[in-house]
This record gives C-alpha cells, structure tokens and sequence, in this order.
C-alpha cells in the first residue's frame, strides 16, 4: 500500500517596525482548514461506496457428470439426462445398427410445442461417432480442421440442402457451427412444425462431438409442411414448379429476419450453446 505523507510547514512572520504595529490584514485560512475543507468538498461530491454486487445468471443451471449449461428463461424449465445407443435423427433408417454409447440431453416444458422433434442435446465420443457411417467419419473429419468464418459456404459434409442463419457458436471448451434447417421426405413447405436449430461442435482436445437439435419457428413461415396450407400475411407461396427458388426465397427472407423475432429468440439459443462446459463420459 502506497503512503501518503501530508507535511505542513507553518511560516511565521513578525512584522515590527519603529515600536509601532504594521496594520492588521484580513485573517486567511491557515493550511489545515484550507485541506479540511478540500476533502469535505470531494467527499460530498463523491458517489457513496458500493459493495459488489453478484450477478447472477438470467436462466436455469443444468449440471451432470457429462455436461454444464444454462438454459435461458423463456428456453425450458430444466433437462433430462440418459445414456443410451438409439438410432438419433436425422439417422432415421436403423439399419446401420445401434449407434455408439452417447449422452441426450431432453429439455423439458420447451418454448414451443407441437413439432415433430425433441429439443434436445448429444454428447458422442468423436472417435465411436466416426466409426458409424461414411458420412460420420467425414463429419468428423471437417469438425476436426473447421475454422468458419461468418459469411462463408458451409462444408456440403456439415450442411444440407437447405440452410439458413449459418453462424460459428463457440461453447467454453470447444466450437462448432450452427443453422436453421428442415429435413425435406418430398416437396413441402418450410413451416413452424419441422424448422429447427442445429448445431456441431467438438472439444478442443477433439474427444467429444456435441450436436444440439431445437425446434424453432419464424413469423411468416406456415403452421405446417402442407403446401396448400394457409399463410400468414408476409408468407411465401409454395411454388411446384420452381422448389429450389422457392427454397431460395425462403431461405433469403429466414437470413434477413431479426434473431429476436424467432421463437424461441435465436440469441438465447445461441446463448445456451456458449454456456456448455463438456466434461465427457
């Protein structure tokens, strides 16, 4: 701790001329009161001491042997952790057999409900994940040398044929990439009940791939996949003649829509990612 010294040097002089007294000149404050006052004055002006406030996180903490996150108010109430080999989307046809042991995460009491898919969160080991298909291991490989770029064209090995908001997400020990997409089984529309945010990542030490799927709707997009179906006032037309300029369209107008105009926000979905610690199995 720095010390600082005041010294105060009192200077005294007797003025005595002829036996007579010189005249008398006003009194001036001496030293002491001149810093008295000084300190008085930047005391009152100063804002009073606060002590440190503790800012506490807006959402619900989840915490497992696995993995650590929060999940934001207006997100979901809490997640339901199990371990298990099923076949998970969008790997839809079993006859690869089980897949590897992983962890999933299911978040309950979500924002929407009526979508054909769990919100929910997968834990892998890059190394099982790799082993399970062709298509596997190459995800795998990109996720390994991936340095995306907003702006950039995604890896067709990390995309699909439909992608939009593309958006690199780093979580507290690892990275990835993120999109808004929808699983087409034949020409439909892009609608509330089958758009969802999806997101790759992987551990900086490589060992843990992590993918995360949350339904999510858009304001203009239809109630569901019926391209007859009606639309809102701002909806795109399904077009048969033309479905990948109709996929174009959409997918311009999805990229120039506000993230808080989603539901849920696509922020505090990016802002649950951010917040993963995965510590692995």
């Amino acid at each position: 701790m720095k010390k600082m010294v005041l010294g105060l040097l009192i200077i005294l002089f007797v003025t005595v001329a002829c036996g007579s007294i010189a005249p008398m000149t006003p009194a001036q404050p001496n030293v002491e009161t001149i810093v008295a006052a000084t300190f008085s004055a930047l005391t009152a002006s100063a804002p009073p001491t606060m002590e440190a406030e503790q800012i506490t996180p807006d959402g619900t903490p989840v915490n497992t042997a696995e993995i650590s996150f929060l999940i934001p108010n207006g997100i979901a109430n809490d997640a339901t952790s199990v371990t298990g080999t099923e076949v998970e989307f969008p790997y839809v046809n079993p006859s690869n057999g089980a897949m590897p042991r992983h962890v999933k995460l299911t978040l309950n009491l979500y924002a929407l409900s009526g979508t054909q898919l769990q919100p929910h969160i997968m834990i892998f080991r890059s190394e099982e994940y790799a082993q399970y298909t062709g298509n596997t291991a190459a995800i795998i490989s990109e996720m390994q040398s991936l340095q995306y770029v907003d702006g950039q064209p995604l890896s067709e090995k990390l995309g699909s044929d439909f992608i939009t908001q593309i958006h690199a997400v780093n979580f507290k020990n690892g990275s990835g990439v993120r999109y808004l997409t929808q699983v087409f089984m034949n020409f439909q529309a892009v609608n509330n009940e089958e758009l969802f945010y999806y997101y790759q990542g992987m551990t900086d030490d490589d060992k843990y791939y992590v993918q995360a799927i949350l339904p999510i709707n858009a304001p203009f997009l239809a109630v569901d996949g019926d391209p007859n179906g009606p639309l809102p006032a701002d909806g795109i037309p399904f077009n048969t003649n033309d479905f990948p300029g109709y996929l174009e369209t959409v997918t311009q107008q999805l990229n120039s829509t506000d993230t808080f105009s989603f539901i849920p926000y696509l922020e505090y979905l990016d802002a649950l990612i951010e917040s993963m610690q995965v510590t692995g199995f």
